[in-house]
């Protein structure tokens, strides 16, 4: 949809957290009628009532009534499943209905950079953004990362940027519902389980995520990572696509070489820096860096600044960040670790003795798979959250489990129990809704535990 004809259409938003609220303001300021619909009244908070009212929006909690079916189009809430009966009498009528991400795109002039990905997409979009302004862009970061897109876009608007890029995390369930968004850079890290208590299959959590190429046309690129190997099993039929590795001996236009980061372009080596230089540790953040510096070959081409951005980047807040250090135990905040394959790339970052905090919600995951790979330095699995007797069961005896009621008890007990040189680490392979609003909160919420106790340093 063009954004002359916005004005006027009679628009309801399904859901009212952080991206509807976004594209609720958004469609505002371009003259849609807006209704806020969300079937559960216990979000109905004060705070959203006022936003509401200042922007001129209609709303509704605890319902979605029949005002939702007379839409011209509908904004869908990526929390909200295929399955849902509104959904279901959405698709009856015919009625258009489009992902926030999807209708964001439709006001942006300028260049997105998405990225999509069971794991590492968190770290990725925020080393696009770091390095963007070295070579004096702006950029703008948004989406599935903490702050909508339709926030950011509008943030833009009042800034007047002189070059601006988008660079968007983007989700499967934003990409279920995408129609004519086309990034002019669309990056796939990985396919890995996930989600499994949302989709019928394997496969087709596979193929949302592979919809991010859905639109690409010959001015496009696709960047894709040529070690994973379930994305080898995937024909991808793109005009342009750019690869990155870290291991292939097929190499790639972003890639590892000699313990060298480093880019081809028009088949000539061009170094960038020594991967012990990278601020972050693990393989897993080598591959980060590598799809960063493959994402924005077609903006910034000097290595020496490509250099400079990626040595100056700090960790992000919720994926392997150290909190501090209680009795010689390191404690790391790992809280954006929502599936089992993320919590796998955590584990392997520590060789020294480990106390594992895992549970949640579980998404439909197999958590045997971890057994083989705590082994060898588990001093013992700490399960938290609704998850836990399921988690219990796959992982007990091979490992020491012990089920505790809160992610308080369970440093307690890492306390109590563990010795100078242990890692004490939170990667709960799981979501974050049975106890918390969102991974952020639930990671805030270990980090404050951490450093409001007695004994703690950096």
């Amino acid at each position: 949809m063009k954004q002359s004809e916005i004005r006027g259409k009679n628009v309801t938003i399904l859901g009212s957290q952080r991206s509807a609220m976004g594209a609720a303001r958004l469609l505002r300021h371009f003259g849609a009628k807006v209704l806020v619909s969300e079937f559960d009244a216990d979000k109905f908070t004060a705070d959203k009532r006022q936003i509401l009212a200042d922007i001129d929006a209609e709303f509704e909690f605890g319902t979605h009534s029949p005002d939702v079916l007379m839409s011209d189009f509908v904004v869908v809430s990526p929390g909200i499943p295929e399955n849902a009966d509104i959904i279901q009498k959405i698709r009856q009528k015919h009625i258009p209905l489009y992902s926030e991400i999807e209708m964001t795109s439709w006001f942006i002039d300028a260049p997105i950079i998405a990225v999509t990905g069971s794991n590492g997409k968190t770290t990725t979009v925020n080393l696009i953004h770091h390095l963007l302004p070295t070579a004096g862009y702006d950029s703008y970061l948004g989406g599935n990362v903490g702050v909508a897109a339709s926030e950011v876009f509008l943030k833009s608007l009042n800034e007047h940027p002189a070059k601006p890029i988008f660079v968007l995390e983007v989700s499967s369930f934003q990409l279920d519902n995408i129609d004519t968004f086309k990034p002019q850079v669309a990056v796939i890290l990985n396919l890995t389980p996930d989600h499994l208590d949302r989709y019928a299959s394997l496969a087709a959590y596979y193929e949302s995520k592979l919809g991010i190429f859905k639109n690409l046309d010959e001015t496009g690129t696709a960047v894709i990572n040529r070690d994973d190997p379930e994305l080898s099993r995937h024909d991808i039929n793109i005009d342009n696509i750019r690869y990155f590795s870290v291991f292939s001996p097929l190499g790639g236009q972003a890639m590892l070489a000699e313990g060298i980061i480093g880019m081809m372009e028009e088949g000539e080596w061009k170094p960038i820096l020594p991967a012990k230089a990278l601020p972050l540790p693990g393989k897993h953040n080598l591959s980060n860096a590598l799809a960063a510096v493959a994402a924005v070959m077609d903006f910034i081409s000097d290595p020496e600044i490509l250099a400079q951005g990626l040595m100056t980047f700090a960790a992000v807040p919720h994926r392997i960040e150290y909190v501090g250090k209680i009795k010689g135990i390191r404690c790391y905040n790992d809280s954006k670790a929502t599936n089992i394959a993320s919590t796998e790339v955590a584990i392997h970052s520590f060789p020294e003795p480990l106390w594992l905090i895992l549970g949640g919600k579980d998404k439909g995951g197999d958590f045997t798979s971890l057994v083989s790979q705590l082994e060898a330095n588990t001093k013992a699995i700490l399960l938290v959250g609704a998850a836990a007797d399921l988690i219990e069961t796959q992982m007990s005896p091979a490992l020491p489990t012990r089920k505790v009621e809160t992610i308080a008890s369970a440093i307690s007990y890492c306390l109590e129990h563990g010795k100078p040189g242990d890692v004490l680490l939170l990667s709960p392979a799981c979501a974050s809704f049975d106890q918390f609003d969102n991974f952020e909160v639930r990671g805030d919420h270990f980090r404050t535990l951490i450093q409001s106790h007695e004994g703690w340093s950096m």
